[in-house]
């Protein structure tokens, strides 16, 4: 049976179809939008704008479930819906404008989604994972591959970045008052700061981009594996309020194209975090929240 899921996030809106029979799932398909919806809050509410561009996409992603016929339609949303003010509203409008009925999932739920669905490929049984996310960043701690205490942080690299960058890129003066914030907010999270881990898996498009990144200027590393102590050197690489020279550029462009926007304040979170848990590294996963969703709400998976 074909299902189409729909992931309303801070930074992208995403629509995945798949092919699910059993226990087993196949990803046919899917699309993305960078919409950036954390940067449409004003006051807490979403704006006009954030929520014209949201049906908009609705809509598209609507043709495509209609023309292949999917029957099963599941649609959720995280930080950006889930701390606007207005949500409720928003989303009977979204519901009712295009036929998309969305679910607010909160941030536990979101966690032990990105776990659910990232479990498999976990390479060490003992860790921390971490999901660094456009308005929140989600953490689990796990020991021989089952979840322990779970955390959803009121940060994420596009509402740092609203809140403390000018430009495209950040200055080193807002590099430092962003680690500011960030170290601000762990603070007001003592289980989150005690927690220690060799290991770190890490889910969402910066760690992506991050790693990416460090595997381009280091052809002899890890596929996938982010060392915590390159990630300083990666920041101070884009930290500037000059224009970037040729090779810094390249690099840029390829690592992270639909991220420049967000990619230094995203591994500022990841560098503070890294070093809060005293981490030696971050092995990218692309596996997380709608893997997850499925195989609990769908498939009925129950999580470990």
């Amino acid at each position: 049976m074909l299902h189409a899921i729909i992931d309303i996030g801070s930074n992208t809106i995403r629509m995945a179809i798949y092919r699910i029979e059993g226990g087993s799932f196949d990803l046919l398909m899917k699309r993305k939008y960078t919409v950036g919806l954390a940067a449409y809050l004003e006051k807490g509410r979403l704006v006009r704008d954030g929520i014209e561009k949201t049906v908009r996409i609705l809509r598209g992603f609507r043709s495509y479930i209609e023309t292949f016929d999917i029957r099963s339609v599941h649609a959720f949303a995280t930080a950006a819906l889930r701390t606007a003010t207005n949500s409720r509203a928003v989303c009977e409008e979204l519901a009712r404008r295009t036929g998309v009925r969305i679910r607010i999932i909160s941030g536990d739920e979101e966690a032990a989604y990105d776990f659910i669905g990232a479990v498999q490929s976990i390479p060490y049984p003992d860790g921390i994972m971490m999901d660094i996310g456009g308005g929140s960043t989600e953490i689990v701690s796990y020991a021989d591959d089952r979840m322990g205490a779970r955390y959803s942080l009121p940060i994420g690299s596009l509402a740092l970045r609203r809140e403390h960058v000018a430009d495209l890129l950040p200055t080193r003066e807002e590099c430092r008052r962003m680690e500011e914030a960030v170290r601000a907010v762990l603070a007001d999270f003592p289980g989150v700061c005690a927690l220690r881990a060799r290991h770190i898996l890490g889910l969402g498009g910066v760690l992506s981009s991050a790693s990416r990144m460090y595997e381009l200027l280091h052809t002899d590393a890890v596929p996938r594996v982010l060392r915590a102590v390159a990630i300083p050197q990666l920041i101070e690489m884009f930290s500037t309020a000059t224009p970037l020279d040729e090779e810094r550029a390249v690099l840029l462009l390829r690592a992270a194209p639909d991220r420049l926007h967000n990619i230094v304040p995203g591994m500022i979170i990841a560098r503070v975090l890294a070093e809060t848990f005293a981490a030696e590294d971050i092995f990218y996963s692309d596996s997380g929240v709608r893997e997850g969703y499925i195989r609990k709400e769908i498939i009925g998976i129950a999580g470990t």
